[in-house]
């Protein structure tokens, strides 16, 4: 047996973090569900696409942050190929691909920390990032970019095998590998706007300074490189574009509009902050990644750094909010400025070994690891000047594309440490420390989550990793009662029911109402009763109750009854004399608005004058008879 388990340590360690990685994933996930309006967005569609057949999927994926630009359709596609494995519309459901991608991420991770530290340190690189505060909040929830961390291993891994082959002059593998890599940057460009933007750049400019090199220090082996690299290059540029047929047939029927809205959202972004000047931006980006790498890898969010500002005149200010968090504010600092400074003194010192090789027989171990560092800079240097422009706005979650590289930089700071007695024991000190920041404010996030069905404390920390508007906590669980509670409020001989809810909350809960007799009913409402033989309902924040009741609708409506869900309170609401007057002058109107929404009047117009607000689906392109 003890032998079994020595030959076997490595398999066997993976096995278990595979097993606890999953059980922190799913650990009440049915009921502390991470489910609001993106989320709901994308079940409304997939579900649609399963009722009205594959034809009906669409050609583009979610729209880019608060844009037009809609993205590639992979994730919609994963999502639709789960759902219609597991034959059911239940929330949970969705979040299958992403909990699969958190399964494969584990060995990948492993195998990609394996090239540059001992199994003892990638196995130890790896458990941390299985108990990452930052990974399991987002792998506990269906959203495109949650897959980012999975591919970026993907997409490093892929490439540096490319480059393996091509230094032992492997031509048949190296092809296989360009696919490879063209396959995962064709999937990954189609999750988030960051990687649409650096992932070719990132790849195209580790090429080109790699071409550079051999090509004037190591010429014997830039023969390799170049050899059948038009072939290679086709073959990746062809599996990249086939992968992303569905935004070029997009484009076809919509005269290019999506293409057209990609550069107008670029330019948007970039002027999008003027309230401060590009020397601001640069020295405010320089404190931008010190947070987002403290807060991914401790889990620890209570970081607030302070903002520089030059004119009128040289200021730095620091708040209320900076002041109370200056402590751990300064270590977030420290912690980063050491482990980019340990990092940048490796490369440094590998480039100069490697430019010292001999030039006919460098040793391939050697440039393996000078690749593998190399890639790791401009992967961190891309995205950190594609986020210039919005360094004063960035949040967190843009982290997701940096995650990974961040473990690994930590783990090339603990493989330093490790090469005497004294910072073998600091490495395994702030091993321990990070494991227990993580665990527990991942413990704190679910203590948080099990408690937002039950009261609304009133005062919640902002939630810096998964941010959002409302920082206080809602979960399935109580979107769920609260549907439930108002399908059993349902007055059969009502014409409609109205609900009106936080924009994050509203979405949800009517597609929980969605099945059954009441979902040709379901509306929503913004101020105004719209219907007088309807019911109408409100959720408001439990301890805001005013986030409803005030302004137009504090006169128009009254609470005829009300249930607290915890966080949440949903209303039945009755009509005032006021509403009631007000309302036949508005039924024309909301007949009119229902003509305008029809789904298939607006599929006409969008067949006949094209935009970028425009959805298409397979079925428009083949034309499939529904």
């Amino acid at each position: 047996m003890k032998n079994f388990l020595v030959k076997n340590k490595v398999i066997l360690i993976i096995l278990f973090l595979v097993i606890e990685g999953l059980f922190l994933r799913t650990f009440h996930l049915a009921d502390w569900l991470h489910f609001q309006l993106d989320q709901s967005r994308d079940a409304f569609l997939i579900k649609e696409v399963i009722q009205k057949g594959i034809g009906d999927l669409p050609l583009l994926g979610p729209r880019a942050g608060g844009s037009f630009l809609r993205l590639g359709p992979a994730y919609y596609y994963l999502m639709y190929a789960l759902a219609l494995l597991a034959r059911s519309f239940q929330p949970v459901v969705y979040v299958l691909p992403v909990i699969l991608g958190s399964i494969a991420f584990v060995p990948l991770f492993y195998r990609l920390a394996r090239r540059l530290s001992n199994e003892n340190w990638s196995l130890i690189l790896t458990a941390l990032a299985v108990n990452s505060t930052f990974l399991i909040t987002y792998d506990r929830f269906s959203w495109n970019p949650n897959l980012l961390p999975l591919f970026t291993v993907l997409a490093f891994y892929a490439w540096l095998k490319y480059l393996d082959c091509k230094k032992q002059g492997d031509y048949p593998r190296s092809l296989k590998w360009a696919a490879l890599v063209g396959l995962v940057a064709g999937i990954f460009t189609q999750l988030h706007f960051v990687a649409f933007v650096a992932v070719p750049l990132i790849l195209i400019i580790t090429a080109i300074v790699l071409a550079i090199m051999y090509q004037i220090y190591f010429p014997e082996l830039a023969k390799k490189y170049f050899r059948r690299l038009p072939w290679e290059i086709g073959v990746l540029i062809a599996v990249f574009l086939l992968t992303n047929t569905p935004l070029f047939l997009n484009d076809y029927l919509s005269k290019g509009a999506n293409v057209k809205e990609f550069f107008s959202t670029v330019s948007e972004k970039e002027g999008k902050d003027l309230s401060h000047s590009p020397s601001e931006k640069l020295i405010q980006n320089l404190w931008v990644y010190p947070k987002g790498y403290f807060i991914a890898t401790t889990g620890v969010d209570v970081i607030d750094f302070p903002v520089w500002r030059l004119k009128p005149q040289f200021n730095i200010i620091c708040d209320d909010k900076c002041r109370k968090s200056l402590a751990p504010t300064v270590i977030a600092a420290a912690f980063f400025f050491l482990s980019a400074l340990s990092f940048l003194i490796l490369l440094v010192k590998r480039t100069k070994n490697i430019l010292a090789l001999k030039k006919t027989n460098p040793e391939k171990k050697k440039l393996a690891e000078w690749e593998f560092l190399l890639l790791l800079a401009i992967w961190i240097l891309v995205p950190w000047w594609a986020f210039y422009s919005l360094s004063f706005t960035l949040r967190p979650r843009f982290f997701l594309f940096s995650i990974v590289p961040f473990w690994i930089i930590f783990g090339l700071l603990l493989r330093e440490l490790a090469r005497n007695n004294l910072g073998k024991k600091i490495g395994i000190g702030l091993v321990l420390v990070l494991l227990v920041s993580n665990i527990a404010n991942t413990v704190i996030r679910f203590n948080r989550l099990a408690g937002a069905s039950v009261t609304d404390i009133g005062d919640y920390p902002q939630d810096q990793i998964l941010f959002q508007d409302e920082s206080y906590p809602v979960t399935l669980n109580q979107e769920q009662a609260i549907a439930d509670w108002i399908k059993a409020k349902n007055q059969n001989g009502k014409d409609y029911l109205f609900l009106w809810a936080p924009s994050f909350y509203y979405r949800p809960i009517l597609y929980l109402m969605s099945d059954g007799p009441l979902d040709n009913k379901l509306r929503y409402f913004s101020n105004n009763p719209m219907w007088e033989n309807a019911q109408y309902f409100a959720v408001s924040r439990t301890a805001a109750p005013e986030k409803f009741f005030k302004g137009n609708r504090g006169e128009m409506f009254e609470s005829k009854d009300y249930q607290v869900f915890g966080t949440l309170t949903v209303y039945e609401l009755g009509l005032t004399e006021k509403g009631l007057a007000d309302i036949k002058q508005r039924e024309k109107k909301f007949l009119s608005n229902e003509r305008i929404s029809d789904d298939a009047r607006i599929k006409r117009k969008c067949l006949e004058k094209p935009k970028a607000t425009c959805r298409y689906t397979w079925g428009d392109l083949l034309n499939f008879k529904r």
